[in-house]
């Protein structure tokens, strides 16, 4: 599974205008967007590397992400 962000000339947003929030934290280098009505995480501006972006893929037309062979991260029992 590749895990590679995208660069910005690679990426395009299609979405309504308004309807895409940001947050930040910490020193606000990454940029999280998410849409204002559902709430869901659509995409972010990498912190380790401004101008490339990461993907929800649930929010990209034509993609079945339940179809995509994936491992699961269990972040609460990691030691």
């Amino acid at each position: 599974m590749s895990t590679e962000a995208i660069p910005s000339e690679n990426f395009k947003i299609e979405a309504t205008e308004g309807v895409l929030g940001l947050y930040q934290f910490g020193l606000k280098t990454a940029k999280h967007y998410f849409c204002k009505h559902c709430g869901i995480y659509t995409f972010h501006e990498t912190a380790r590397k401004p101008g490339h972006f990461r993907v929800n893929l649930g929010c990209v037309d034509g993609i079945n992400p339940f179809s995509l062979e994936a491992e699961v991260f269990d972040g609460k029992h990691l030691l």
